[in-house]
């Protein structure tokens, strides 16, 4: 199909193949699975352009399954679909490699604005030049972070959190700029995800004493340029 192949990951037959046909009609192609070893089997003999991930799965659950893919080195966008949407159950899951979630139930339109925003921003080239702010060094083309050349150990969305405030070190950014930015502008009502990743990037950063990730209290937050 001239849109690629999305893979749906979904136990609920009934759901997979409402969403299966409405992919369809959109011009994609379409692979399911309704469970995590199944859902492995396919994206190892299968090129996807993104995954549509239910979280609780028979046999191996989203999470792990997002995990699995992340460590094969796959940078192919995982959208989660949930009806579990506390704040520790989205973070785990972009902790594991998810790029976004929507909520279930939902709407086919806002199912479809999800994908294509997530693939328009997979195809996009970003700057691949190295930049730096207070002893923090991003390498976009390698998604490596150091600080004062000690490597960091981060996840993907820790990864693009803080490569956005580096990049924009010296200025004030407000939470919308982030979440438009980092989460595609979907989760203004779950903002406070982004306090739990900048808690996670100082703590890794050590940023208890040099406080380079400064909070604006009712704005959003000042990245030092060091």
């Amino acid at each position: 199909m001239a849109e690629g192949t999305i893979l749906i990951v979904e136990d609920d037959a009934t759901i997979a193949r409402f969403v299966e046909l409405e992919l369809q009609h959109a011009g994609f192609g379409v692979l399911r699975a309704g469970d995590g070893p199944t859902a492995i089997d396919l994206l190892e003999a299968n090129e996807v352009v993104l995954v549509l991930l239910d979280l609780m799965l028979p046999g191996i659950d989203g999470i792990d399954v997002a995990r699995h893919i992340r460590k094969k080195g796959s940078a192919v966008p995982i959208l989660m679909l949930t009806a579990r949407a506390e704040t520790h159950d989205v973070v785990s899951g972009f902790e594991a490699g998810a790029d976004d979630y929507l909520r279930k139930p939902f709407e086919i339109p806002e199912l479809l604005s999800r994908v294509r925003a997530l693939l328009k921003r997979a195809r996009t080239v970003a700057v691949q030049t190295p930049y730096e702010a207070s002893g923090i060094r991003v390498d976009p083309e390698k998604r490596e972070v150091t600080r004062n050349g000690r490597p960091l150990d981060l996840t993907a969305k820790e990864f693009d959190l803080i490569s956005y405030l580096v990049a924009n070190a010296g200025r004030v950014i407000s939470r919308d700029e982030i979440l438009e930015s980092v989460w595609g502008g979907q989760h203004a009502t779950d903002s406070n995800v982004i306090e739990v990743f900048v808690c996670h990037l100082r703590n890794k950063i050590g940023d208890k004493e040099t406080r380079v990730i400064q909070t604006i209290r009712g704005v959003g937050y000042f990245f030092a340029r060091g």
